[in-house]
């Protein structure tokens, strides 16, 4: 079986459609999306929709959603990004807000786990170190543990005593998994990477084979920033989407 992982696509229709092209022509079946729809982009409700269409799908809560049932968090939020969400709040319909707002926060499936931060604290931790893989190693169930959040493709190997954190930069790389091994997996963000590539960042997760494939998918992300400057959102999140950041 094959799983498309991906995840903050955050408002950028662009990026998350040639994410979604990309893995169809992939001969993927089934999705795991590991948060933040919303926020940065100028497309919120029109991502929501794409996402909550997709057949066999898991997503999760990012603290993007979690603004929505956790006001609080907006306290952590950059300049550029509270204005970001207040735009988000006024083009999502009722119902693309109570779906947000009520997915889960942690998903348990077949061999994996998913969340948008840690195990431990699932909305706000950015999963980053193998000290975080040691604490949170007996939190999850599976053999990976796919993340998000910090909009960064990389993965974390190891068990209960040590561990390798690895970061991809290749546009196409895959990782042969270690049955004796376990895996926290970031796929990357499809609308926002912070690596200095502006390429969507995703991947597969091929269970029969035993690999996860990272990927990155060039997009004209120029309509965005057009709809971003009609919008007048922040100069800074425009261009973003150029340089990577």
């Amino acid at each position: 079986m094959k799983y498309g992982v991906f995840s903050d696509p955050h408002g950028n229709l662009e990026a998350l459609t040639a994410c979604l092209d990309r893995l169809k022509k992939e001969g993927v079946s089934h999705y795991i999306c590991c948060g933040d729809l919303i926020g940065y982009g100028p497309d919120p409700e029109e991502c929501v929709k794409r996402v909550r269409a997709l057949k066999n799908l898991v997503c999760v809560m990012g603290n993007h959603d979690a603004v929505f049932v956790l006001p609080e968090l907006e306290s952590f939020f950059n300049r550029e990004a509270a204005l970001a969400l207040d735009y988000s709040r006024s083009k999502m319909s009722d119902e693309s807000v109570r779906y947000v707002a009520t997915l889960p926060k942690k998903y348990q499936g077949k061999n994996f786990t998913a969340v948008h931060g840690t195990p431990l604290d699932p909305i706000k931790e950015y999963f980053s170190s193998c000290t975080q893989f040691k604490v949170n190693y007996p939190l999850w169930k599976g053999q990976i543990c796919f993340v998000g959040h910090t909009h960064l493709p990389f993965f974390i190997r190891g068990n209960a005593e040590e561990c390798g954190i690895f970061l991809n930069r290749k546009a196409d790389f895959t990782v042969k998994l270690d049955p004796a091994m376990r895996y926290v997996i970031n796929p990357g963000s499809v609308g926002k990477p912070r690596d200095n590539d502006p390429r969507a960042s995703f991947g597969i997760w091929d269970t029969a084979a035993g690999t996860f494939r990272f990927i990155r998918q060039e997009y004209d992300f120029h309509p965005t920033q057009q709809k971003m400057l009609a919008a007048k959102l922040p100069a800074f999140l425009i261009d973003s989407l150029t340089l990577g950041l």
